[in-house]
């Protein structure tokens, strides 16, 4: 009998004619499995999914691109979803991010409160056609749709880093739940306010 077959058969006696230490053994591995089984579940459970539309803050512009992203308490990762851009797009974006602190009015950013950050390649994958721009690309956004009015609440931020020491706002504006808009040509990485 070969080695996989006799593990297979001890396998198989022990879980069907156990002696009382492996049945002892056994037991006492079924709760470590039936916790780890239900805090496996529980996790996936917490995690949540969103799918969010981009509206720019003078409420014209339905951008293409749109979000989905899932969260599990402060982690997060999701797809900048490119499918309805520009022809040049070579793939969608993909996010990781982190739940920010309470952004405060203070802070300069035109999202508040808690929201999500998150580090995206979309610019690498979006108008350039997959060729490297050399650029950093953060995101900051809620998770829920914002209220169109003027002045905010705001939903998203577009932050770019393109050489050290030139860091700035993008753009920013409302979050939907109408996902992609009509125009191919106007995604949120290709707009600087």
């Amino acid at each position: 009998m070969t080695p996989i077959l006799q593990s297979l058969d001890t396998l198989k006696r022990t879980l069907l004619f156990p002696t009382p230490q492996e049945e002892t053994s056994l037991k006492s591995h079924s709760w470590i499995l039936s916790a780890l089984l239900l805090f496996g579940c529980g996790s996936a459970l917490a995690q949540k999914t969103y799918s969010l539309g981009f509206l720019s803050y003078d409420q014209k512009t339905q951008f293409c691109d749109y979000e989905v992203i899932s969260v599990s308490n402060q982690l997060a990762a999701g797809t900048h979803n490119l499918q309805d851009c520009p022809t040049g797009s070579s793939g969608n974006g993909i996010m990781v991010g982190v739940q920010t602190a309470n952004l405060k009015p203070t802070s300069g950013s035109p999202v508040t409160g808690k929201a999500y950050a998150f580090a995206d390649n979309a610019a690498e994958v979006g108008y350039n056609g997959g060729f490297a721009c050399g650029c950093a690309v953060l995101y900051i956004t809620k998770t829920v749709p914002t209220p169109v009015q003027s002045g905010g609440p705001y939903g998203w931020a577009l932050y770019f880093s393109i050489y050290p020491g030139e860091e700035f706002l993008g753009t920013y504006g409302f979050l939907t739940k109408q996902l992609g808009g009509s125009d191919p040509n106007q995604a949120t990485f290709n707009v600087i306010r």
